[in-house]
């Protein structure tokens, strides 16, 4: 398996984030990072991604969004983080 960051497919966006997806059933969060907002990509669940538009307004403390955060950075735009580390993927 060989998925670069670019891959990413957008399907709904947010302020500073989106979800998508890697491929067909590789479901993903995507947080703009840093000075340049650089992409970071944390696997989310089908039921998390198709609740995206209710949980990524949850203020004052967004806690659902933090938890996803916790999760491994599967793959980014920064420097040697490019391709998905398979090794990351967890059963959702």
């Amino acid at each position: 398996m060989s998925i670069r960051y670019t891959d990413y497919v957008r399907m709904k966006t947010g302020q500073y984030q989106s979800v998508g997806k890697f491929g067909e059933d590789i479901y993903v969060f995507e947080m703009l990072t840093g000075i340049t907002d650089t992409s970071e990509f944390h696997q989310i669940s089908k039921q998390e991604f198709d609740s995206f538009e209710v949980w990524s307004e949850e203020a004052p403390e967004y806690p659902k969004t933090y938890e996803i955060l916790a999760r491994p950075v599967l793959c980014s735009g920064y420097l040697g983080k490019a391709y998905l580390d398979p090794s990351l993927l967890r059963d959702m």
